[in-house]
């Protein structure tokens, strides 16, 4: 079993009542920590999504810099191989 630790929170009454209607006693604990851990792994993503964006951009000037030093190569190599 995991550590469990309790803790109060006020939810709107229209909120907690729908909640309750629909998750029945002794499974509501596990439901909140379900949908709490979701919304952890959701924002994690985000954050990574937004990291290797980021970096991506970061990155854009690298590879644009290596093409424009690659490029005397590949148009010989075009020469030789007739394209």
């Amino acid at each position: 079993m995991m550590d469990a630790a309790k803790r109060t929170y006020a939810l709107p009454c229209d909120t907690l009542f729908r909640f309750e209607q629909e998750i029945p006693p002794g499974k509501r604990s596990a439901k909140m920590a379900e949908l709490i851990e979701a919304w952890i792994n959701q924002r994690e993503q985000e954050a990574l999504r937004h990291s290797v964006i980021e970096g991506c951009q970061e990155m854009w000037d690298v590879m644009a810099d290596t093409a424009e030093e690659w490029e005397p190569l590949d148009r010989e190599v075009d020469l030789v191989l007739g394209k």
